[in-house]
């Protein structure tokens, strides 16, 4: 596997770049019912900065590539890179026909828009997929297959039910990504919710929590 390193940090910024917006492509609040509850996965809320640092240390930056990354939460996963200083060697952003040749400007250089292939986003460490549920069915699963793909990391709700899917939030149970390659964020409601229900799970045990959300999109 070329990237071996947990991948709490990096799913820490798929999590704020859905979170920022208030949405993923494709909403399933439901899904923290996959979400472990091991007191032994618990993570401090410093765990990004840690897992970032020890990873700048080792001098070893990686190969990041984001599929959909002109699209609204694509865009905000660039952001949270160049936010966090991420150690990005070189930052290849994937996309459509029509998105293809577009020069994007960041942090790390003047990007240029690939057209998607699947072989392509293999030669990445790391693959941030911001698209839909469908397309990351169709093609995730290459991505990351065999010890030369890269670790994928889905925004969709795709995976978020498969069994040997990590659905995670990284400050309660990042460990949990520890030698996958396909890694599962959950709905951004869900990752705020939690956040704040986790404490009180530590100290009274929940049996089961109902939540209610109503969210609103404007264009």
């Amino acid at each position: 596997m070329k990237f071996s390193i947990a991948a709490g940090t990096l799913l820490a910024v798929a999590s704020s770049a859905s979170t920022a917006y208030g949405f993923t492509p494709t909403s399933r609040s439901i899904a923290t019912t996959r979400l472990s509850t091991n007191p032994t996965h618990l993570r401090s809320s410093s765990i990004t900065s840690l897992q970032l640092a020890a990873k700048e240390s080792e001098g070893t930056p990686l190969n990041v590539g984001i599929v959909g990354a002109t699209g609204a939460v694509g865009k905000e996963i660039v952001g949270c890179l160049e936010k966090r200083s991420f150690p990005v060697n070189n930052l290849r952003i994937f996309g459509s026909e029509r998105s293809a040749g577009r020069e994007v400007e960041t942090d790390f250089g003047k990007v240029t828009v690939e057209l998607f292939s699947e072989d392509s986003a293999r030669e990445c460490d790391v693959v941030f997929l911001a698209v839909d549920g469908d397309f990351s069915l169709a093609h995730a699963e290459n991505i990351c297959k065999g010890d030369d793909g890269a670790v994928v990391i889905d925004n969709s709700s795709a995976f978020r039910y498969v069994d040997g899917v990590p659905l995670v939030v990284p400050e309660i149970n990042a460990e949990t990504t520890k030698g996958k390659k396909l890694i599962a964020n959950p709905n951004c409601t869900t990752a705020i919710g939690l956040m704040a229900i986790w404490p009180l799970h530590k100290l009274f045990g929940l049996k089961s929590m109902i939540m209610s959300v109503r969210q609103i999109l404007c264009t």
